[in-house]
């Protein structure tokens, strides 16, 4: 299992930030690697919703995941299902930080079916933050 701990200060107000992060249907648009989201009735009751991402990172690949909603300050998920993962957990949580910022802690277990060294994964994972974090930011100006 590779875990990922990242922190970004976003230009918007913190409902702004959870209201795009929250706007799974819009990422294909706005996140690299993102072929398709699906957005579905949660798996868990207590989910807000479950998501089917499509995404082609390397290679092709598809997970569901039970996504949790704390608003203002808290989005979390878990894995349903997956081709490639054989877990996904992680969350965002989120502060202002002054005037129109917000502080996003981003938390991101994840581990794969095969033989993928921890170390790969986390390599991956942490260099497609920088452009992850951009398409929030798009997102956020779009004022998704």
């Amino acid at each position: 299992m590779a875990s990922v701990t990242k922190e970004h200060i976003f230009s918007g107000s913190q409902t702004a930030c959870f209201k795009a992060i929250a706007s799974y249907e819009h990422y294909p648009e706005y996140l690299p690697g993102v072929l398709k989201v699906e957005v579905l009735p949660p798996m868990d009751p207590k989910a807000a919703v479950s998501v089917r991402y499509e995404l082609n990172i390397v290679k092709t690949f598809f997970y569901v995941l039970d996504m949790y909603h704390g608003e203002p300050d808290e989005i979390s998920w878990k894995l349903v299902d997956s081709n490639l993962m054989k877990s996904n957990q992680g969350k965002w949580k989120l502060a202002s930080a002054g005037k129109n910022k917000t502080k996003a802690e981003y938390f991101l277990d994840v581990d794969f079916k095969g033989l993928v060294p921890s170390m790969v994964v986390k390599k991956v994972t942490e260099s497609s933050l920088p452009a992850m974090f951009e398409g929030f930011q798009k997102m956020i100006d779009a004022k998704l």
